[in-house]
This record gives structure tokens, C-alpha cells and sequence, in this order.
């Protein structure tokens, strides 16, 4: 068994602890000699970012020495390099992945907490010569800073901290966008984008103290609208070819993993799960996942692979896809499902203040929050085809799709329907549920077992009884709908036709299954039960009916 660092990203952790580690150190040396003074990095969640930036920060901070995390690593074949840059600079580490909350006032608390803890980690130079800065400084550390003074930290203990160790200082901002989203999702976004623009633009614009200056999000946020001025940042997006493996696994990583955990055999089930980002030329797994069900897997072979992203992060953008009205995204949607790829002409400079509407600005932020990638060469000034990359997330566009389908039909008035259903009325009842498919996103091939799930989910929306596969007779019918009260019931028994001629022939074939196998013959203290065969071809049901009881 290899000991894997389930629930911990720090970079220091992970080797003191003697956790698993996946060498991402020769990335190191290419941000040093990326001509680009300020680096912005846009990956999905849970693609290693917060490993890679605390691994920047054990490196090069002055005040620690980190050989010893470092050893053995790729870095450390590089002795010119690790000699003139180990443990060489101040070091300005702000991670902005907690700073949120329901108003502007609790954000902004979060946000004082976490530059208090920063200050704190450098309280020691605050020996008597910060000069007209000791005041600010103070106010941050005790947390009773004005709003003016939190947008001008970064600011002025960058330039305290160069001053003091007389050497440039390196700034590393991890999850910079988290504070922008949730001001966004709680309706306080201006008030927080103008207290993030000027902590960022005073700490990184034109800053003689800063040597390098690293962050790290979901979003390529437009420059108009946070980096106004920050002229030398360059961007390395998912669309990138440039750090392409900077985060997330390789395929010789996952392989080296599997080889040391002693489970080479399931690398198959890993790279349908878990494998399919594309990013440059590179093809990658989500980390979060290879190591979740590695470490599962070491104490239970048996267990299936699981869901991690669904149960780790909201999945609210899938839903604003599908609350869409525009039919071109619900057909999209479909093809998405199905394992195609469809063509968007993609648009990295996003906003989370302005709701996403058209089609391409919907894919395009799937795209950079990990629930698309790449399905084929990036194409600046046209389309670029892009996909659902594995199993976990067609699984999560599936139940997404479905829950939103229950939702909905739960808003309906279904007494038409069931009205119908209890006086036998086929016409109504086929032309109902072929509506009710009809607003459904298609996927896969229409199986028996997406028609048995659909009509369970309707008849569900009901206060009835619904029973699945129940014996009944000498069989056991699809579906049978109790309702106790009026002591009636009905069974059902569906087909799938191969094509629309078929309907008819295969639901009377259901309904002979119903009468042959006596379905609900035995509901003994029913007055009135009624058979129900139905035949589906795609978007299309046929209802016939036979009277039991």
C-alpha cells in the first residue's frame, strides 16, 4: 500500500507526512524562466492547484530550508538551479479559497482573517522601523482594519518584506477568483470586484519589490474588469499548450501510481473514469479522483469507482445549460451524452457577474471549470470541438439532467394525467407521456431501463404508491401504482420498439405479458386494477389498456 494524501494539498505536508507525491518540481525552473513577470494559471477544480503553489512556496521561501522536501525530487538534478534558487526569496503566499459569505460584510471578514495570517507569519519585522506602515500593519494583524487599508496590504507588506530581507520578493495568490464567484452567487460582486482589483493592482502593477508573481483559479477573468493595467501577466488556460502538465496526472503518472500501489489491473477503469482532459497536446486524469479511488482501492477491490467531483463541488452551471430555453443547447446537450463533440467558438475572457445566456459562453465556461475539454486542436478565430472528457462527468450530466426533469414535472398540474390513467383513457395517456419525452434531453439509446426510470419518475411525482419489479402473479411487472385510498391500482408492462411501425405490435405484446403472467391477480382488496402495456420508439409512447379487476 502507498500512503496517499486523501484530503491534503500542502505541498510541505505531503513529504513531511511521507505521502505519495507526484512530481509536478521540474515546473519550478520553467516559471522562473517564463519571460512573464505575473503568471495567471486557469485549471478545473481539484486539479492540483493549491499542491503546485504551496510546492513554489516551499521552494523559495528564504525563511525556511526545504532540502529535505525536495529530496530526490526532479528539481534536485538541476544543482546551478537549486543552489542559486532554494530558499532565495521572501515569499508572499495569500490563498482566497475560503473568502465568502452571504453579504459583503462576511466576505470581507474572511478576507481580514486571511491577510491577518499572512501578516502574522512576518510579525517579526515589525521591530520599530515599518516607519509611516506600522499603523496599517497593526490594524491587520488585529483584524480592525479600514477598507482602505485591506486593499492596500498586499501593497505594503511586499515592499516591507523586500526592505527588510533586501532582495525582491515572489507573490503567490492561490484561488484568486473564489471571493468573485461567491460575491456573485449572494449579490454583493461589485462591492468585492473593487476591493480584489485594487489588493491585486497595487500589490502587481508596475511593482519594483515583486520578482514573480503567480496565481492561480477557475476563470480567466477579462483584464477590463480585474487586471486593468497589469500589462506583462500572461495566461496559461486549459486551451494552452504551454505548462499543458502542470497539473492534473499524465498517463506514465497514474501508471507509476498504480504500479507502486500494487493495482496495475485497474487502469482501465481509472482511464474511463477519471482519464479524457485534454490540455495542449497533453491528455490528463482529474488527481482528486485517481487518488480518492487508489486509496479506496487499496483496502476494498471490490468497490466501484464513485462520483468524487459530484460529491466534492456544486454543479450549478450544468443546470443554468439546462434551464436554457434555446433548443440548439438541449440538442448539444444530447450530443454531449452521447459521447460526440460539438463545435463552439470559445470565449476565455469570462465574468461571473453576467449571467452566462448564449450557447457559446455556456460551453465555453463548462469548458473551464473541468465539465468539457478539448476535443480536438484549439482554434482561436473559429470553432473548436469540444467534449464531456470521462464516465464521472457524463454520469454527473445524466442525473443532473434527470433531477432537472423531476423538478419540473413536479411544477405541473398532473391531475389530467392521472385522471386519465384511472379511467383507462389510452388516447390521452399516449399522447401525455409522449409530451412529457418530449421535454426530456435524449441520451443514449433510448434502452428499456431510461423508459422504466422516466415513467417511474413521473408516476412519482404523485402521492400513490409506486412499486418497482414487485412479484405479482407468476412474474413480476415494470412498474404497479397503488392507490389505497380509492382501492385501485394499476400494473404497467413496457416495451421498446425497434421503430415506429412496431409500436402498436409491441404494446399489445405487453399487455399479453400482463394477461399471460396474471399481473395483479392477486391484489386481493383492490375493486378496480387495470393493465397497462406501453411501447416506446424515442420520443414516442403508445399506451393499450386491459382491465385485471
Amino acid at each position: 500500500m502507498v500512503k496517499l494524501p486523501v484530503g491534503s494539498a500542502d505541498f510541505d505536508y505531503i513529504r513531511r507526512e511521507c505521502y505519495y507525491y507526484v512530481d509536478k518540481t521540474r515546473m519550478i525552473r520553467q516559471v522562473i524562466d517564463d519571460s512573464a513577470r505575473s503568471i495567471l494559471f486557469t485549471r478545473p477544480r481539484r486539479f492540483g492547484k493549491t499542491t503546485f503553489m504551496t510546492m513554489l512556496r516551499s521552494f523559495f521561501d528564504i525563511r525556511s530550508d526545504s532540502h529535505a522536501f525536495f529530496e530526490s525530487l526532479d528539481v534536485m538534478n538541476d544543482r546551478e538551479f537549486v543552489d542559486k534558487w532554494m530558499n532565495s526569496c521572501p515569499v508572499v503566499y495569500l490563498t482566497l479559497k475560503d473568502v465568502g459569505g452571504n453579504d459583503f460584510s462576511s466576505a470581507l471578514d474572511v478576507l481580514s482573517d486571511r491577510l491577518a495570517e499572512l501578516f502574522s507569519s512576518y510579525s517579526f519585522i515589525d521591530d520599530g522601523s515599518l516607519g509611516g506602515d506600522e499603523e496599517l500593519f497593526r490594524h491587520i494583524l488585529m483584524k480592525t482594519a479600514s477598507l482602505g487599508e485591506i486593499r492596500l496590504a498586499l501593497s505594503v507588506l511586499i515592499r516591507l518584506i523586500s526592505r527588510h530581507y533586501g532582495k525582491m520578493v515572489v507573490v503567490l495568490i492561490d484561488e484568486y477568483d473564489v471571493p468573485l464567484e461567491r460575491a456573485a452567487q449572494n449579490g454583493f460582486y461589485d462591492e468585492m470586484l473593487d476591493v480584489i482589483r485594487t489588493l491585486f493592482s497595487t500589490a502587481l502593477k508596475d511593482n519594483s519589490f515583486v520578482m514573480k508573481s503567480i496565481l492561480t483559479g477557475c476563470l480567466r477573468i477579462s483584464k477590463e474588469s480585474i487586471f486593468t493595467g497589469l500589462n506583462n501577466l500572461a495566461v496559461y488556460s486549459v486551451t494552452g499548450v504551454k505548462f499543458a502538465d502542470a497539473f492534473g496526472f499524465t498517463e506514465r503518472e497514474v501508471e507509476k501510481l498504480l504500479i507502486d500501489a500494487g493495482l496495475p489491473e485497474f487502469h482501465d477503469v481509472l482511464k474511463k473514469w477519471y482519464d479524457g482532459y485534454r490540455i495542449g497536446s497533453e491528455n490528463l486524469y482529474s488527481p482528486w479522483d485517481v487518488i480518492r479511488y487508489v486509496d479506496t482501492l487499496q483496502t476494498d477491490r471490490s468497490c466501484k469507482p464513485e462520483n468524487y467531483w459530484a460529491n466534492s463541488s456544486g454543479n450549478e452551471i450544468i443546470r443554468r445549460a439546462i434551464d436554457s430555453t434555446c433548443t440548439s443547447v438541449s440538442d448539444e446537450f444530447s450530443t454531449l451524452i452521447e459521447s460526440g463533440c460539438i463545435p463552439v467558438h470559445l470565449d476565455e475572457d469570462l465574468t461571473y457577474a453576467a449571467p452566462v445566456s448564449d450557447k457559446d459562453g455556456i460551453w465555453s465556461l463548462m469548458l473551464e471549470t473541468g465539465y468539457l475539454t478539448l476535443g480536438g486542436k484549439y482554434e482561436p478565430n473559429g470553432e473548436t470541438l469540444v467534449r464531456i472528457p470521462n464516465d464521472e462527468i457524463r454520469h454527473l450530466f445524466i442525473s443532473s439532467v434527470n433531477s432537472w426533469f423531476y423538478e419540473n414535472i413536479r411544477k405541473d398540474n398532473l391531475s389530467p394525467f392521472f385522471a386519465a390513467l384511472w379511467d383507462g383513457d389510452e388516447v390521452t395517456l399516449s399522447s401525455s407521456i409522449s409530451d412529457y419525452l418530449f421535454r426530456t434531453i435524449s441520451y443514449y439509446d433510448y434502452s428499456e431501463s431510461f423508459y422504466h426510470a422516466f415513467l417511474t419518475g413521473i408516476l412519482s411525482a404523485s402521492s400513490y404508491i409506486v412499486k418497482s419489479n414487485i412479484q405479482s402473479g407468476t412474474g413480476r411487472p415494470d412498474i404497479v401504482l397503488l392507490d389505497p385510498s380509492n382501492r385501485r391500482a394499476a400494473v404497467f408492462e413496457l416495451k421498446r420498439a425497434s421503430e415506429s411501425s412496431l409500436m402498436e405490435k409491441c404494446a399489445e405484446d405487453a399487455v399479453r405479458q400482463i394477461e399471460e403472467m396474471k399481473y395483479g391477480k392477486d391484489m386481493s382488496g383492490y375493486r378496480k386494477v387495470t393493465g397497462y402495456g406501453i411501447s416506446f420508439f424515442r420520443k414516442d409512447a403508445l399506451v393499450r389498456k386491459t382491465q385485471i379487476l
